[in-house]
């Protein structure tokens, strides 16, 4: 698919369910008709600023009904999917938006209000998140595996995850990932367009799709080292790292490359629960630099009113922020048993009112059992035009 991926795809998946699944970019408005039966409208993207989405439509009075009975309970903050939103439809038309919590509970945003639900309402909302979350993102797999099904001189579409935009490759080289390149013109094209007319070192969460199979992966944008395929408007190859995948200088995985196949497969919060103090610092980093305040509140759970508005200031005059590539940055000997860690980056960062600054983020962490994952306790840095 190109350009025209993701354009309203949609398919019934079983009258019985009464359940309707849709990918697209972007929704073609709906023609007037006469009131409508109660409906339950389920969503998923990526991050809320991403065009690509999945949806699924519940042709469910009865569990509309309980949704519209459910007990409502004061709540500021839940523990809810940060790429999840579920609309509700009742009889007269009228729509009401919701975030569908972990535990299967629905949280009313502009209200702070939680609607505790059945426990079978609740699993069956559950139940249907999951089908649209594996319908939407890729799977895990890893590069000892996803190498056997991008071998080598073989092609395969890559679908960015925010854009939607679809275009195709071949691999041509590549032990510890994959090296690709564009196979047209027309393909260097929509790569370029979603790199928004730029080549990039950026990563990218994608979804590699080859003979059936839909892998979670994560690209760069920018040519470099050798050529193979003439007159493609390419000059060069570019990376696409899988689940385990290093760089062709260093045995570890890149932590930048590794967030970015994590969200191509929806499990950035089991991720982020088994990450070591090192990985989690270095996520915030490229988090911000991929300026998505989701993720960033995602990684830093507990953080404070203050310092989420803190954060999204910093995200709006952020032009990149990079971990500058030394040992001490590279070094993770945080011990399994200890229960509180700190962690130093040095960075690269460009403000679009500052310029270019050579400071230092500190990361203080913390777990109340060797058992339970690690949370960011404290952020700081030497530069008060970052983080004061």
């Amino acid at each position: 698919m190109r350009l025209q991926a993701w354009r309203r795809i949609g398919a019934i998946l079983t009258a019985a369910l009464g359940l309707a699944c849709v990918c697209g970019l972007p929704a073609l408005a709906k023609a007037p008709t006469a009131p409508e039966r109660p409906r339950i409208e389920m969503s998923v993207r990526a991050s809320q600023a991403a065009d690509m989405f999945s949806e699924l439509t519940i042709d469910s009075p009865a569990l509309a009904a309980r949704i519209a009975r459910a007990e409502r309970l004061p709540a500021e903050r839940t523990d809810c999917y940060t790429d999840l939103e579920v609309a509700v439809q009742d009889a007269q038309g009228r729509n009401k938006q919701y975030r569908l919590e972990r535990k299967g509970n629905l949280w009313d945003e502009a209200a702070q209000q939680m609607l505790r639900l059945s426990p079978d309402a609740s699993q069956r909302l559950l139940a249907y998140a999951e089908t649209l979350r594996r319908r939407h993102y890729g799977k895990l797999m890893d590069w000892n595996e996803a190498r056997n099904v991008v071998t080598r001189k073989s092609m395969f579409t890559i679908v960015d995850l925010e854009s939607g935009l679809s275009f195709r490759v071949q691999r041509r080289a590549g032990s510890d990932h994959a090296d690709v390149q564009p196979i047209s013109r027309e393909d260097s094209k929509v790569m370029k367009q979603i790199y928004g007319g730029k080549w990039s070192w950026q990563r990218r969460a994608i979804v590699v799709s080859k003979d059936g199979a839909r892998i979670a992966a994560s690209m760069n944008g920018m040519p470099h080292g050798g050529d193979g395929i003439p007159d493609n408007g390419f000059n060069g190859h570019f990376c696409v790292h899988f689940l385990g995948s290093s760089s062709h200088r260093s045995d570890t995985p890149d932590p930048a490359h590794q967030l970015m196949v994590h969200k191509a497969s929806g499990s950035l919060r089991s991720y982020f629960d088994s990450a070591s103090p090192q990985v989690l610092a270095a996520s915030f980093v490229e988090a911000l630099n991929q300026k998505d305040g989701e993720m960033l509140r995602l990684i830093w759970s507990d953080a404070s009113a203050d310092r989420i508005a803190a954060m999204d200031r910093l995200i709006g005059r952020l032009e990149s922020i990079y971990v500058k590539r030394t040992r001490t940055a590279e070094r993770d000997d945080v011990q399994d048993d200890k229960l509180s860690a700190a962690v130093a980056l040095p960075l690269l960062v460009r403000l679009q009112d500052r310029g270019t600054l050579h400071c230092e983020l500190r990361f203080e962490f913390a777990r109340s059992s060797p058992h339970l994952p690690w949370r960011i306790a404290e952020v700081a840095s030497d530069h008060s035009s970052l983080i004061p």
